[in-house]
């Protein structure tokens, strides 16, 4: 990998590491899961587990990739030798199955940005907007063409490189969404019965936690700080000497934490003011959020600026799971960017279409009981991002712990103590936590 491919600013790297872990995690996913494990008893949870083997892991990753120097392949070899090569692969793969089915998510952040300049996804009317997202990810042909444009719009960004493309989007618009979500849900607190889901979102109930919570709210963890997939391994390798790992991923934590709650808040308030159901799944943002701007004075503008700005969330996170598949092919292969887009475009959109077709044509497909799209889903959520970050937690905590250690003090010696804690978090909360995660995920 070039010497000169750098992030061009500390900044740069904590909001494109920070928008890898927002993008849709936080916004699309973040209040369904919230809802479906009990909000309070899912969120508390995610909280603790963000801040601890979260931050720790986020430090692991980016320490092998600015000591490898390489792709996540690359990079992972140099830490641990020949067998760690096969664990970066694994998050090669893990992104690439994941980007395939994210592009068709993205696809629907591009239908409705467009239905919102011409304001025809507006409506106070629940019933309506959920009949309307039906329709829309059941034609074969509308979803398979939104995902096409979004996969290209993603294919474009990372042709352009790192500090022109992947570093300068993110710079500018990851803060625009951050104050637009602030905009959004002050305006969803004000709906009569609103405060009813603040409280859902914050409130514990004893009594009904669950190990199954719990557990999830640790996947979780992984899937909002892109733990495991190598997207900040990738990214690390573009990281300066001067820049401080531990403070950085801190922030990467805060940011995409922030991102979370505030998604929370803007749309959770809003489905208990008009009655839904907190547990209504994937399509929740896209059925909420359009009731709130129905009543928004100049709420067609400002659903502009959202959809453009949900987009851009998503693109934050699609650009960096592509970046990874990139490095790899330029690392390993000698394949030149521009050359390797084309390819990733061409194979993700045909993969991608798989997910794409299973909520219409092939929604009777299952696979172990999951549609195509939820099988996939299930397969990188549970199963590969979760050994991702076994593999890095056992490099970097047993393997190459001096390598990591070094990058820990490399700008800022943080002292014996810290170093202690940083180390059994890795070395073992972080593979502890893992397996049981995995567990919960295939044979709970």
């Amino acid at each position: 990998m070039a010497k000169s491919t750098e992030w061009g600013s500390r900044i740069g790297f904590i909001l494109a590491s920070a928008g890898s872990a927002i993008g849709l995690g936080a916004i699309w996913k973040f209040p369904f899961w919230a809802g479906a494990n009990g909000g309070g008893n899912f969120i508390i949870p995610y909280i603790i587990f963000t801040f601890t083997i979260g931050v720790a892991l986020l430090m692991a990753e980016a320490s092998v990739g600015r000591a490898g120097r390489g792709s996540a392949v690359q990079a992972m070899k140099k830490m641990g030798g020949p067998f760690f090569a096969i664990a970066g692969f694994i998050g090669v793969i893990s992104s690439f199955i994941i980007l395939s089915y994210y592009s068709v998510v993205g696809g629907w952040c591009v239908s409705y940005l467009i239905g919102s300049l011409t304001n025809s996804v507006l409506s106070s009317d629940a019933e309506t907007l959920k009949e309307g997202f039906a329709v829309l990810v059941s034609d074969p042909v509308k979803n398979v063409f939104w995902h096409f444009c979004f996969l290209t719009l993603t294919c474009g960004v990372v042709a352009l490189g790192v500090e022109k493309g992947i570093e300068r989007i993110a710079k500018f618009l990851m803060p625009l969404l951050f104050i637009l979500m602030v905009v959004i849900l002050i305006r969803s607190l004000t709906f009569p019965g609103a405060m009813k889901g603040v409280e859902f979102l914050f409130a514990i109930h004893p009594e009904t936690m669950s190990a199954s919570t719990i557990l999830n709210a640790l996947g979780f963890t992984f899937f909002s700080l892109s733990l495991g997939c190598g997207t900040i391994v990738t990214y690390g390798c573009y990281v300066k000497e001067t820049t401080d790992i531990p403070s950085s991923s801190g922030w990467i934590a805060f940011l995409a934490l922030l991102g979370s709650i505030l998604s929370g808040l803007m749309i959770l308030p809003a489905v208990f003011a008009f009655g839904l159901d907190p547990n209504a799944g994937p399509g929740l943002v896209f059925v909420t959020l359009p009731i709130v701007f129905d009543y928004f004075p100049g709420g067609a503008f400002f659903a502009v600026l959202f959809y453009i700005c949900l987009l851009t969330a998503a693109l934050t996170s699609s650009i960096s799971m592509l970046e990874v598949v990139i490095a790899y092919l330029g690392n390993e292969w000698n394949v030149r960017r521009p050359r390797g887009c084309f390819a990733c475009w061409i194979a993700l959109f045909l993969f991608g279409c798989v997910s794409a077709l299973s909520f219409g044509p092939w929604s009777d497909v299952k696979v172990f009981g999951k549609t195509l799209f939820d099988a996939l889903d299930f397969l990188s959520s549970n199963i590969l991002l979760p050994m991702g970050g076994l593999f890095i937690a056992l490099l970097t905590g047993w393997i190459a712990w001096p390598k990591f250690k070094e990058q820990l003090n490399y700008v800022k010696n943080r002292g014996t103590a810290y170093t202690t804690f940083i180390h059994a978090m890795v070395a073992i909360i972080a593979p502890i936590v893992v397996l049981l995660v995995i567990y919960q995920g295939c044979f709970a």
